[in-house]
């Protein structure tokens, strides 16, 4: 027999049909990380838990243990969370962030920092629709993105270093070139054409592991991040492409 769980925070991630009158949802639940979920259709009489199976908004959750699947008792809004409402590009981003969570983190793996890392994507997607539009957002999302991917990349195992050579185990030096190798690490290079300069490895690396400073942002460096992060994702996404990064491209 399963016990029926403690109330948990959670966001969904992913809605999809299952059988009549019902839904599996991918739910991001905290302490615990990706769980699917179980859960009876709303319908008219019950529109009301309808509009909260809806992604980014922050839930508190009840649910029961099953084998592979699990079942949903019971959902309400987290009246202790500020609600979340994207809009735009950060919308976009918010479902890049869902797209990505569910294509890299397997379901009842344990994640115990993956909540948190979501959560602090989501405040800054908010910040970012809230602020009024100006030179600074582009590079706002594209930084809240970086940030993202590699955090989550170091949490899964796929960490990938910008402080020392590979090959070497010597610190990156600000005034040498290096290579991306196998989306692992850097190496140093002698072909400066198709290298990095150290210089920006570094910068790069202080604003992966900090909290982000809008001012503090560059474009150049956030384009490097992209290639970087882009290379790394690959060998763990595979060649499928992203849903959500259509929305970008049709926007």
């Amino acid at each position: 027999m399963y016990a029926e769980l403690e109330s948990k925070q959670a966001f969904i991630l992913h809605t999809r049909a299952f059988k009549e009158n019902q839904l599996i949802i991918e739910f991001l639940v905290e302490g615990e990380g990706r769980l699917s979920i179980i859960a009876s259709k709303g319908g008219k009489k019950n529109s009301a838990r309808t509009a909260l199976l809806q992604p980014f908004r922050p839930l508190t959750i009840k649910y029961k243990l099953g084998r592979g699947l699990h079942s949903l008792k019971s959902v309400e809004l987290n009246s202790e969370s500020a609600d979340i409402r994207l809009k735009s590009k950060s919308l976009f981003c918010g479902f890049y962030l869902n797209e990505i969570l569910c294509r890299l983190c397997k379901s009842d793996a344990q994640y115990d920092e993956l909540f948190p890392l979501y959560n602090y994507a989501l405040s800054h997607l908010q910040h970012s629709s809230e602020r009024e539009v100006d030179s600074y957002t582009p590079m706002y999302l594209e930084a809240i993105l970086r940030q993202f991917e590699y955090r989550l990349l170091v949490m899964l195992g796929y960490g990938i270093s910008f402080d020392y050579d590979l090959h070497s185990d010597a610190d990156i030096k600000a005034n040498k070139y290096y290579e991306l190798l196998a989306g692992s690490g850097f190496v140093f290079s002698t072909t400066p054409q198709r290298a990095i300069i150290g210089s920006d490895l570094i910068d790069i690396d202080v604003f992966l592991n900090t909290d982000l400073e809008i001012e503090k942002l560059s474009a150049h460096k956030l384009k490097l991040a992209k290639l970087i992060l882009r290379a790394c994702l690959h060998r763990h996404l595979g060649d499928k492409p992203l849903k959500s990064r259509e929305l970008f491209r049709k926007a």
